[in-house]
């Protein structure tokens, strides 16, 4: 019987939860969702303009750098159908600014040349010089 009553209790309180009882919060969620779905928006656009609707922001407001370049990555992995694990890697290194890039690309070279200078068994002046002629780019003849 008790279960019963807390049943119908909640049925009640939902039903008087309804469309008429929101709060003025909940109502500009409303507007602003309605609002998206009738221009169409998905995605990052539509998450974009219901933040600057519910901020209350008419216009919009232009991208940060951060945000175009994430927004060109998304546009690029779309285009190439991208999904999952391949799309996450992706992602990753679109979204990385080009100075990190370089870097791990410096980083990568210093380990490739070292670990061929290890191959050869090279050390003191011969490593020094043969690892300065990998990192330029120019292959370095042993003598």
């Amino acid at each position: 019987m008790l279960r019963c009553a807390l049943a119908v209790l909640f049925f009640l309180t939902a039903y008087a939860q309804g469309a008429d009882g929101l709060t003025p919060a909940q109502q500009r969620v409303r507007a602003c969702n309605t609002q998206a779905k009738h221009q169409g928006l998905s995605g990052p656009q539509r998450s974009r303009y219901i933040t600057e609707c519910l901020n209350g922001r008419k216009g919009e407001r232009p991208f940060t750098p951060i945000q175009a370049k994430n927004e060109a990555c998304t546009k690029e992995a779309d285009g190439r159908g991208l999904q999952g694990a391949e799309r996450r890697g992706f992602m990753s290194e679109c979204t990385k600014p080009d100075q990190v890039k370089r870097e791990t690309a410096d980083r990568t070279k210093l380990q490739n040349c070292n670990r061929r200078a290890d191959g050869r068994k090279l050390d003191g002046e011969d490593r020094r010089k043969f690892i300065d002629g990998c990192l330029d780019g120019y292959a370095v003849v042993d003598g």
